[in-house]
């Protein structure tokens, strides 16, 4: 073969594999055009569910609070909401405003207040009850004084101190709730909340203060006929919910519950418009050379998808068009879709999904607009605070969104977005409605599980119009205390885990920042082992698989029949899922017996249940 032909054969060679590579790409681009994720678990329409009252004069449990007392009031949001997140059929009676029902028509009375002197004659008949055979649940830090001291005695307490007890942290002495292998927890915010206590030697104690002194925090003791559990923590708020739930469950010969079982990733205002220039936290570890453009797409999205594969993250993108501040129509695109093609379609190969990030990364709020939920407060000044505008109007607002919406069909033209994140976690009353207007897909709202700042703290539940809240329970690059033990009390509740990270997080000081990169990701590294070796069976699925599960917890009710060979457990408003917590307290379950479901030993007694069908029977193994 000559020399000219050669040439020619080397120019035939390389057009070949540029068509190859081109024809893959294009195959790759009309993949991404056309690919609508398939969940694998969907939101279901509302009218799937049964919409059921719940009854306020319910018998498992009869709550006592006072609302005279502070305590008892603070402690009040808390407690009703954990038993109406587990199902919990109780009674709650005001002891300012009413009398004391007949107790023997409960099987659990839970004494909610801590002025116990005020209370003297209710304590002398709660006690009396219990040692007849009750069980009494004691969730609060009383007041310290001689009704007290007559009832400690009575509760297992062989001495007491006069003086309150800071607990700095706590320690989970036994298998009685999920933990993995960390036993010890700090209380990030600390002050004298718990009696100085020294208990019986029959008292089985689950917690004690994570220090030398070891105070008992939660124990069970006998009096008489009857049960005792005792809370000796004094913190009444969302990050020790948990734990509280988990006391609740000692009661009684078992305890059912439903739960979410969903582990959740979210990436805040990602893809978004990459920045060109450096950035000094980011060049103090990478070098002067790289820039922020390619810091994203070469190190922080690539070790993203390395922590995706290896725990098995499927993460919600939540899109960010334009982030120039613009709330003012015409709005106009400033972002290539071409860049962020790339980013999209390996979310998509991981098994991921898009979200919104709402419209140029400003809260749907006018400046008039007022808190989500009870409307009684007008929104502080985030505008000067937080350097976040105002929108003029409800129409902008949907208009907004409706670019957005534009936007995000040339990324992926078959593909509806299904879950909303609130900016800054902000959402006013008018900006839900005009979510709704704009975006009728949208069937989630993932918020801030704490109230924070400008945010409401959202709870696990679906509203009146049938939009699912979707909390997430923690969030950013540091992964600190109160995360950690808020992360441990959501597990043991709604056996659920999320978390958000945000691109500008490596910019922003406040979200840790000034670590680095590699710190952060050690960090979400090691939250991820954590769960991995803490919650058997917890599933990791999208955001919009997480509302679909939502909305089966939400609405699912059940109910149980003691039989003599173990425990009936009937289903309401189930549809192709359940999951729920069971305790057998009393007695150990056949596992090669049970019918309509599956069991996975999470814990001790404790164990997660996956119903098939809306009938379940559980046969004991033997008795305690």
């Amino acid at each position: 073969m000559d020399k000219k032909n050669r040439r020619y054969l080397s120019v035939i060679l390389i057009l070949a594999v540029f068509l190859i590579l081109a024809a893959a790409l294009l195959g790759q681009y009309g993949w991404m055009m056309n690919r609508s994720v398939d969940s694998g678990l969907d939101i279901l329409e509302e009218a799937a569910f049964e919409k059921k009252s719940v009854d306020p004069e319910g018998t498992d449990c009869l709550y006592l609070w006072d609302s005279r007392d502070e305590n008892s009031r603070v402690f009040y949001d808390e407690l009703t909401q954990i038993f109406q997140d587990m199902k919990v059929d109780y009674t709650k009676k005001d002891l300012k405003e009413e009398s004391l029902p007949n107790l023997q028509d409960y099987e659990v009375v839970t004494l909610g207040f801590t002025n116990y002197q005020d209370n003297r004659d209710v304590i002398l008949k709660a006690v009396e009850w219990m040692e007849e055979g009750g069980e009494l649940f004691v969730p609060q830090v009383p007041e310290n004084g001689s009704a007290y001291s007559w009832m400690s005695s009575r509760i297992g307490v062989m001495n007491m101190g006069t003086t309150y007890y800071k607990v700095s942290g706590i320690r989970i002495r036994d298998d009685f709730m999920i933990t993995g292998d960390s036993k010890d927890y700090e209380i990030a915010y600390p002050f004298e909340s718990a009696l100085p206590v020294e208990l019986e030697e029959d008292c089985k104690v689950h917690i004690v203060s994570a220090d030398e002194s070891q105070v008992p925090i939660l124990w069970e003791s006998q009096g008489k006929k009857g049960h005792v559990v005792a809370v000796n923590l004094g913190h009444y708020d969302k990050n020790v919910r948990g734990i509280y739930a988990m006391a609740y469950s000692l009661l009684s010969g078992y305890c059912v519950w439903p739960v979410i079982n969903s582990c959740s990733f979210y990436l805040d205002g990602f893809p978004f418009p990459l920045p060109a220039d450096k950035n000094g936290y980011i060049t103090e570890v990478y070098g002067e050379n790289v820039s922020t453009y390619d810091f994203y797409v070469r190190e922080w999205w690539n070790d993203l998808m390395a922590l995706s594969g290896q725990f098995d993250i499927r993460y919600t993108a939540a899109l960010l068009e334009n982030n120039d501040n613009d709330v003012e129509p015409p709005y106009q695109t400033k972002g290539s879709s071409n860049r962020y093609q790339y980013f999209v379609s390996t979310l998509l190969e991981l098994g991921g999904e898009l979200g919104l990030y709402g419209y140029n990364q400003q809260p749907l709020c006018l400046e008039t607009s007022r808190l989500g939920g009870g409307g009684q407060e007008k929104l502080p000044d985030y505008e000067r605070e937080l350097q976040l505008r105002y929108w003029n109007s409800v129409r902008d607002m949907v208009d907004g969104l409706k670019e957005a919406e534009r936007f995000q069909k040339e990324l992926l033209e078959d593909t509806m977005m299904q879950v909303y994140v609130p900016p800054a976690n902000i959402l006013s009353e008018e900006g839900l409605e005009a979510l709704k207007t704009a975006l009728p897909s949208m069937r989630a709202v993932a918020g801030s599980y704490l109230d924070s700042g400008y945010a409401v703290g959202q709870e696990f539940k679906v509203d009146d119009t049938g939009m699912i809240m979707t909390p997430r329970i923690t969030s950013g690059g540091v992964f600190g205390a109160q995360d950690k033990l808020r992360t441990l009390s959501e597990l043991n509740l709604h056996y659920a885990a999320s978390h958000a990270i945000s691109p500008a997080d490596v910019m922003n000081p406040d979200a840790g920042a000034q670590l680095g990169w590699p710190v952060m990701l050690e960090n979400l590294k090691e939250y991820q082992q954590w769960l991995a070796d803490a919650a058997l069976g917890l599933r990791h699925q999208t955001g919009s698989e997480t509302a679909a599960a939502v909305q089966r917890f939400y609405y699912l009710q059940h109910e149980e029949e003691d039989t003599k060979d173990g425990l009936k457990i009937r289903l309401d408003n189930f549809q192709d899922e359940a999951w729920m917590m069971v305790r057998f307290n009393d007695w150990q379950p056949d596992e090669e017996k049970i019918k309509g479901a599956d069991l996975i030993h999470l814990t001790g007694n404790l164990y997660l249940m996956e119903a098939k069908e809306p009938d379940i029977t559980v046969e004991r193994k033997d008795v305690r």
